[in-house]
């Protein structure tokens, strides 16, 4: 994991979106949450949530970074803002690697994958060219 993704995973636990202490996956199963810049957590994030969320990034003000856990194995992490672009990472926690997304990324670019990730939806992978990252 870069150093500044591991700096975020270290960061102070986020309120959850209704404003608690956020917590696990909901009673009956494992639910994707979106983490915005340490602050909030939403617990299955909708398209609209996603597209706010990418939107509300600005590396100028805040931390400008997301975290879209799929489930307790499977991580997106998103940072920047659309202004300057965006850098990905995800983490496969089956295998045990983490993958960095080559070239430059558009806000629109990064909510079509957030979406395709979060839905697990087959060919998302396809949607950016990945590298391994060693760690």
């Amino acid at each position: 994991m870069n150093s500044f993704f591991r700096r975020l995973r270290e960061y102070p636990c986020a309120l959850s979106a209704d404003g608690g202490a956020a917590s696990g996956a909901a009673p009956g199963g494992v639910q994707p949450t979106l983490e915005i810049a340490g602050e909030q957590r939403i617990p299955s994030p909708t398209d609209e949530q996603i597209r706010a969320a990418v939107g509300s990034l600005d590396a100028c003000t805040t931390y400008a970074f997301l975290i879209l856990d799929r489930d307790a194995r499977h991580s997106m992490e998103i940072s920047g803002d659309a202004r300057e672009g965006f850098e990905v990472e995800h983490y496969d926690g089956v295998s045990g690697r983490r993958y960095r997304g080559a070239g430059d990324f558009g806000a629109e670019q990064i909510i079509t994958l957030l979406i395709a990730y979060r839905n697990n939806a087959a060919g998302w992978p396809a949607l950016a060219q990945w590298e391994e990252v060693d760690e």
